[in-house]
């Protein structure tokens, strides 16, 4: 007959201990690969970007009137070109760099291209984060000469880094296995899943330029050279609702050390590579800073702060630590650091009406203060 074991409870305590020590076991084998992913890990895995039709003219427009752009093989609006060049530079930035809302030969890049004897390649796209002007350039560094590049850091590029509204949004569509897998390797699902979103950013984007396809443009018209002046009663529609999806918008820009920490230590990943990139072809990388409007214009300051942002007061006289960080990475690297917030605080007027973006006042001074550095 055979033995009849009876389990107490010293067994029973034995096997909850047993399973207690595989929970805590595969606890501590996801807390120690999601600590590798994070913190180790250098993932060689290619960023992606979006761009416009490749060799076709397209429309762009400034206060309702329309100029027409070319795009070039690579689908990026193609700069002026001249003879007699003694030097190549490659800017590279988001919209602000490009020249949104302003006409072509009001850009900051044309000017330079016009004054100086240096042949200055304008490679910005409305909408770049780091990781697209990472990729863009690796696509076209082997085919358009440069000495040297200028990296155009506008104030919400560490924002723009991490998870925004559309990102997030795009998140909430992906299957229940990759949100499993980012539980185990949170970096490397992301750097799959941002490929994947600016693909998607691509498909949106020839939806929506198909439909200005058949625009006509008119030859000779007149261009009209008026700066439009906030007058202190407008409604910033677009600012309120940037308030009631991202509250925390400037302080997740600016404030490196706490809500932004995250997202500079991806920033700086890229960066990295960047730079290394560059140092390993001979080619040598500057810095150019933008301000975020909070840090040169009071008034635009005070409707911020009316709207609800949580705001503060150093950033329209002092520095961010986002700022701080960019000169430190400068000097250790011993690049050239052009900040432009010296030539914005003297001036008003800077910004086109009701919006971010620079007027053809600011990227005059922008054009005036590199061409100081020659």
């Amino acid at each position: 007959m055979k033995k009849v074991i009876k389990y107490g409870n010293g067994n029973r305590f034995n096997k909850a201990a047993v399973i207690g020590l595989i929970a805590l076991m595969g606890f501590t084998s996801i807390s120690a690969l999601r600590w590798f992913d994070q913190n180790w890990f250098q993932y060689d895995l290619p960023y992606g970007y979006f761009h416009y039709p490749p060799n076709r003219t397209i429309p762009f427009f400034r206060s309702g009137e329309v100029e027409p752009g070319k795009i070039g093989k690579f689908g990026i609006r193609e700069s002026s070109s001249k003879g007699n060049i003694s030097c190549h530079f490659i800017l590279l930035g988001d919209s602000q760099t490009f020249g949104s809302g302003i006409f072509w030969e009001d850009t900051f890049s044309e000017i330079l291209n016009r004054e100086t004897k240096c042949q200055w390649t304008n490679v910005s796209m409305p909408g770049f984060t780091l990781e697209n002007e990472f990729a863009v350039f690796q696509k076209i560094q082997k085919e358009i000469p440069f000495e040297e590049v200028f990296l155009v850091v506008y104030g919400n590029d560490i924002y723009e880094t991490g998870d925004t509204p559309d990102y997030l949004h795009f998140l909430g569509r992906q299957k229940w296995y990759i949100h499993f897998m980012s539980l185990f390797v949170p970096e490397y699902t992301r750097l799959v899943l941002k490929k994947l979103y600016f693909d998607s950013v691509q498909v949106r984007m020839d939806v929506e330029i198909q439909k200005f396809a058949h625009t006509e443009f008119k030859q000779n018209k007149k261009k009209s050279n008026n700066v439009e002046v906030e007058l202190g009663d407008e409604l910033f529609p677009s600012f309120r609702t940037l308030y009631s999806i991202s509250p925390n918008y400037f302080k997740e820009s600016l404030n490196v050390n706490s809500e932004a920490n995250q997202n500079f230590k991806r920033w700086k990943r890229v960066f990295r590579r960047f730079h290394m990139d560059l140092i390993q072809n001979k080619k040598k990388l500057n810095l150019v800073y933008i301000p975020l409007d909070v840090e040169f214009d009071p008034i635009r300051f005070q409707v911020y702060q009316k709207i609800g942002f949580p705001m503060e007061e150093r950033w329209l006289e002092g520095d961010s630590e986002f700022v701080l960080a960019l000169q430190t990475m400068a000097k250790e690297f011993g690049m050239k650091f052009i900040d432009m917030r010296s030539s914005f605080r003297n001036q008003k007027q800077l910004l086109q009406r009701e919006d971010i973006h620079f007027n053809e006042k600011a990227n005059r001074l922008m054009a005036d203060r590199i061409k100081d550095m020659f």
